[in-house]
């Protein structure tokens, strides 16, 4: 907003004029707007009222600040109210939220929503579609990029494409494809490399092999396989090593195995008490969990493991309170959460479950704006 109108009486301006003026000059969010809107309906009511209290609202100002380049905040901050208010509002922007991108109703979503804990909200914003249409891809990050790598190609088959994303520019790029092409596998970052782990194709059925994609060079290369096939599991990074938990090879699986990227070489750990696929898996103050999933009679689970490396033991924590599968999980603010997923009868959720490993118990927090299935869950 130009320093001119700060403090310009309003008189005669309708709401939506002012939510333009507050569009056009600030980028405000669609929350913001909505505050707005509140605001510009007092001044049809009260002409006398300021633009600058408007701005200044405890309500708008913080929105609106969130949206400029931390540069022009002391130049567009031509009051105290403005100049005050703004280091908390840089806290407020940098504080981690819970980005959840992508996944599938009836369609391919091209879309991600971003929860904030201290607030209990969602925010959904557009996504551009993936170059590839119709793809159905496993997704991780590496280096703040999005990899969605391989998956159902748009004739069905399994897929050796490889996408990056770019969040900043929001653009996606084609990079090298992987020597073999796999659907229902995992992926994971470790030590700024992605792994490509087992999962299924019509020639080869179950994969043990893995493939490592380096960045850098833009290549990928094969490094040792795992001792069992499996697909439709999980992978995690646990005290720079990768775990692949559980799955499908013929029988569902509680099978774990660990690798260690400086030998190469994979070993096999403490199984899950519960053979499980389809489930979702994070890492919380050191421990591994194992949250949700199908097991081998098809129901959907609430189940949640946890596995400690010191002992090389699983034990049993509090369940979800809705059972899911097809999920996401990711940890903010030393909780964990559990994201959308199917539900019982394969129903597509948006509900979204918090765990406190101090109480040991889930709680529901506010669901996203849209269902979803498969979708990739990030801080």
């Amino acid at each position: 907003m130009a320093s001119h109108r700060i403090g310009a009486r309003v008189a005669g301006l309708s709401p939506e004029q002012l939510c333009a003026i507050i569009e056009a000059q600030a980028g405000a969010s669609d929350a913001a707007l909505r505050v707005a809107e509140e605001h510009a309906a007092r001044l049809v009511e009260q002409p006398e009222w300021v633009l600058s209290e408007v701005l200044l609202s405890p309500d708008l100002a913080p929105h609106i600040l969130a949206q400029l380049p931390t540069k022009e905040h002391a130049a567009k901050g031509t009051c105290r109210a403005w100049r005050r208010g703004w280091k908390e509002t840089l806290k407020k922007r940098e504080r981690p939220r819970l980005l959840v991108i992508g996944g599938s109703t009836n369609e391919i979503l091209s879309s991600l929503e971003r929860y904030d804990a201290s607030t209990n909200e969602w925010e959904e914003e557009a996504v551009a579609p993936m170059l590839t249409a119709d793809t159905i891809a496993c997704m991780a990050v590496l280096d703040s990029k999005l990899y969605a790598v391989g998956g159902f190609g748009p004739d069905g088959a399994p897929s050796n494409l490889v996408e990056r994303y770019d969040l900043a520019t929001n653009a996606w790029e084609v990079v090298a494809r992987m020597a073999t092409p796999r659907e229902n596998h995992a992926m994971a970052a470790l030590d700024g490399k992605m792994y490509a782990v087992g999962g299924f194709n019509e020639d080869d059925g179950a994969l043990s092999s893995v493939e490592r994609y380096d960045p850098a060079a833009n290549t990928w290369e094969a490094v040792a396989q795992m001792a069992t096939a499996r697909c439709n599991f999980a992978v995690a990074v646990l005290d720079g090593k990768l775990y692949a938990v559980g799955g499908y090879s013929g029988d569902f699986l509680s099978s774990v195995v660990r690798y260690d990227p400086a030998l190469d070489a994979w070993e096999a750990v403490a199984p899950m008490a519960v053979r499980r696929i389809a489930f979702g898996v994070a890492v919380l103050d050191g421990k591994l969990y194992a949250v949700g999933g199908e097991n081998v009679d098809d129901n959907s689970l609430s189940s949640v493991e946890r596995y400690d490396p010191a002992l090389d033991a699983w034990e049993t924590v509090a369940p979800m309170a809705e059972a899911r599968q097809y999920h996401a999980v990711a940890v903010l603010d030393g909780k964990l959460y559990a994201v959308g997923g199917q539900g019982a009868g394969y129903n597509t959720l948006s509900s979204v479950e918090q765990y406190d490993p101090a109480l040991d118990a889930w709680e529901a927090v506010v669901p996203m704006a849209t269902a979803r299935a498969f979708p990739l869950a990030l801080v």
